[in-house]
Parts: C-alpha cells; sequence; structure tokens
C-alpha cells in the first residue's frame, strides 16, 4: 500500500516541478541565446562600420592598393574569415582572396546569401542585413555603399547620379565563441535540471515521509492496537500531523471506552435480579405445593 501511495504522491510532483523547471531553462536559454546574439551582431556592426568607414575614403581616392590593403588587414583580425566588395550588380570587386582556402567552410554560404540581397528589385537592397546561421557558425554583414552627393565629384566618378547603390560591403565572421559559450550554457542548464530532479525525488520523499508516511504508520499501529483492546488513555501519544483524521479515531476510541464503562455499571444489578429466590418474586409458595398440616387436616375431614 505504501509503495503506491509513495508513487502516486511522489512521480506527479517529481513530474510537475521537473517539468516546469525543464520549461523554464529552455525559455531562459531562449533568452539568453537571443540576449548574446544580438551582442555579437552588435559587435561584428561595429567592425563593418569601422571597415565601411575606411574603404569608403580610399574609394573616394579610388585607390585600389588601399582597399585591398584594408580587406587584408580586416581578414588577419580573429575571426574574420570573408570581407569582399560588390559591384552593384553583385559581381566581386575587391576580396580578401582570390582562392577559397582550406578550412573556411562557410565562406561561400555567406557568398551565396549577400549575392542574393544585390539582386535588383529586393525589397531590403538598399537596407543593412544580418544572419547568424549557428548551424554553419558564422554572422554575416552585407552593407549598402549608398551614393552620396561628394560621390559624384570625387576620383570615383564612373557612376551615374541617379544610382542610389554604389555596391555592397559584405563580412562574415566566426561565430565559434558564440557557439562554444551556448553549448557550455546549455551543459549548464541541463546539469541544474538534473540536479532540480534529484532534489525534488529526495525533498519530496523527506518532506513525505516525515508529514505523512510515518504519521500514518502510527496512526495504523494505534488502529491495531485500540482493536486489541487497548485504552484510548494506552495508547501511544498523537503527533496532531494528521490533523482531525487522528483525533476523529482518538473520539472513537474513547467512545468505545465509554461504552464499556457504561456496561460494566449495569451488568451488577441486572446479575442481583436474576439471583432473587423465586418465593421472592411470586409472593408466596409455588402452586401446587401444599404443607403437610393442610394435607393431613384434609385426609382427617374425610375421615
Amino acid at each position: 500500500m505504501f509503495d503506491n501511495l509513495i508513487a502516486r504522491a511522489i512521480v506527479p510532483v517529481t513530474i510537475a516541478v521537473t517539468g516546469f523547471v525543464i520549461f523554464g531553462c529552455l525559455l531562459l536559454y531562449s533568452f539568453i541565446k537571443s540576449d548574446m546574439t544580438a551582442e555579437a551582431v552588435r559587435h561584428v556592426d561595429d567592425l563593418v562600420v569601422t571597415v565601411y568607414k575606411s574603404t569608403h575614403y580610399a574609394m573616394m581616392e579610388d585607390d585600389r592598393d588601399s582597399l585591398r590593403n584594408i580587406l587584408a588587414n580586416v581578414d588577419t583580425l580573429d575571426g574574420v574569415e570573408r570581407v569582399r566588395i560588390y559591384d552593384p550588380q553583385g559581381t566581386p570587386k575587391f576580396s580578401d582572396f582570390e582562392q577559397e582556402p582550406v578550412g573556411k567552410t562557410f565562406a561561400p554560404e555567406v557568398d551565396r546569401w549577400s549575392t542574393s540581397l544585390m539582386k535588383d528589385g529586393h525589397p531590403e537592397r538598399e537596407a543593412t542585413q544580418y544572419k547568424v546561421d549557428h548551424d554553419n557558425g558564422f554572422i554575416a554583414v552585407t552593407m549598402p555603399i549608398l551614393n552620396e552627393p561628394q560621390c559624384s565629384t570625387a576620383a570615383c566618378h564612373f557612376h551615374a547620379d541617379s544610382k542610389p547603390v554604389l555596391g555592397f560591403l559584405s563580412i562574415g565572421l566566426s561565430s565559434a565563441n558564440l557557439e562554444k559559450t551556448l553549448a557550455l550554457l546549455r551543459s549548464r542548464m541541463i546539469a541544474f535540471s538534473v540536479m532540480v530532479l534529484f532534489l525534488t525525488v529526495g525533498g519530496v520523499t523527506a518532506l513525505l515521509r516525515v508529514n505523512l508516511f510515518l504519521p500514518i504508520l502510527r496512526l495504523t499501529y494505534n488502529v491495531e492496537q485500540a482493536a486489541a483492546g487497548t485504552a484510548e488513555a494506552d495508547l501511544p501519544k498523537s503527533d496532531h500531523k494528521l490533523g482531525k483524521l487522528n483525533r476523529d479515531f482518538r473520539t472513537l476510541v474513547r467512545q468505545r471506552d465509554q461504552a464499556r464503562q457504561d456496561l460494566k455499571a449495569l451488568e451488577p444489578a441486572g446479575r442481583e435480579s436474576d439471583d432473587r429466590p423465586d418465593e421472592s418474586r411470586t409472593g408466596g409458595a409455588p402452586a401446587g405445593h401444599q404443607s403437610v398440616a393442610e394435607t393431613g387436616s384434609g385426609q382427617d375431614q374425610e375421615a
């Protein structure tokens, strides 16, 4: 009985608490992941703005060597694996390298995503776009190089004044550090959930044992003693943890003891009335019996 009671008491509580903790951890992880990703994107955005300002001056001066040097230097930064400047048609004009080196696996993914934003008629062609790919482990930014009034008077005045976009700057950075941090966060949340699971099972078991199972065992023992005839005053003292149930049980035992005492008080009076002689109950000699004197006198009279 108690095994079934323990299972029915602990399992639902454990499932509810652990489920709530897992749900809370998942929700918290999603918030933390979103915040950390946004912070990483802000860091990348700062880098893109810096590169944009540096290359913008070189483009205004039509200094191609400076552009190549800037892109080559940016490529040496930690985590940077793709830097390119495209023309308005999406054709690479300046790049950090000419051939795909070994180990930079996500550079083609960055190129495909960037060129898809450069197509004519794209609704967000003139806005800076961000892409966070946790599966491939990179963060990419594509920033349009907008046509400014001073561009028509600069050395690079080969473009028409009516063109809103002169080109695009695309940068792809590795998100390995972000992925490691998120993986560490996941592992710690899993460990926390397991700890809560064990704590829930152990804590609920201990609390139920102290506050429910042991009082029920004591009550069961008292019931067995009362059924064997033990008086209410001789039963072990109650710990009052079962409340009204224990009080009602003792009230029943007390009423039983009182009924026994009342029955014992009535038994002597009934026994005395049953022990009186027949003469005292009838008031004379038994019917059909006559004294010898009466019998003799009757016989004399007949004679």
